[in-house]
């Protein structure tokens, strides 16, 4: 019921972000939106948990073949020991034919 209507989907449910970046691009409206997408990432020393995360995702938004840019990228919070809460904004620009595969 919630595909194709909405210009913003938030995810700040940084556990289960990843799981379910699919189902918030089937809620987008076919002529894409912004996702606020939280989640949690570990760096080691030298490493950049932004990137890391960055790539993570565009790798997942590639592999869809989906017409995205990230516009926003920080840290909101630490949260353990070289564990960081981030926090993109994701703007779709075209997602095409895209269905969630579930």
């Amino acid at each position: 019921r919630l595909q194709n209507i909405a210009d913003r989907v938030l995810m700040p449910l940084p556990e289960k972000a990843y799981e379910y970046l699919d189902y918030a691009l089937a809620a987008l409206k076919a002529d894409g939106g912004i996702i606020h997408y939280y989640d949690f990432e570990h760096a080691k020393r030298g490493e950049n948990p932004i990137a890391k995360l960055a790539n993570k995702v565009s790798g997942k938004l590639l592999t869809l073949k989906i017409d995205f840019e990230i516009q926003h990228a920080r840290i909101v919070r630490s949260v353990g020991p070289r564990w960081y809460q981030i926090v993109l904004d994701i703007l779709i620009r075209n997602k095409g034919q895209y269905a969630p595969c579930r």
